[in-house]
């Protein structure tokens, strides 16, 4: 099994969200990963969705999305072509003797400070 990238956009509509990991789930597929965000059209939602499955059944489960009333459309994404990126918010409860380690570590991962208190 390899792992596939898939961006759909859909309609920004109650229970669509719950029909496509439906679709994934009944073809007993395991989503690695799961975001829906908006789009710069307030209707319409995108969702990305990472699976490990194999060509030939990928293929069909596009086209029973493709099939579902309010999905939009269906890219495929490829590694080479696309960014992908992550987010981790942590919190940290430090006090001012340890606020200096704190920031030295952020510091070494290019990490950025949300807010101090």
């Amino acid at each position: 099994m390899t792992r596939h990238t898939l961006s759909v956009l859909v309609e920004n509509k109650p229970g669509v969200l719950t029909r496509v990991a439906g679709l994934f789930a009944r073809r007993s597929f395991n989503i690695h990963s799961l975001a829906v965000g908006p789009t710069e059209h307030a209707e319409i939602s995108r969702i990305t969705v990472v699976v490990d499955v194999d060509a030939l059944p990928l293929e069909q489960v596009t086209k029973q999305l493709n099939k579902l009333v309010n999905v939009i459309k269906i890219v495929e994404l490829e590694d080479a072509a696309s960014v992908q990126r992550e987010l981790l918010l942590v919190k940290v409860k430090a006090d001012v003797s340890q606020r200096t380690h704190v920031l030295e570590v952020v510091q070494l991962f290019r990490a950025h400070v949300v807010d101090v208190v």
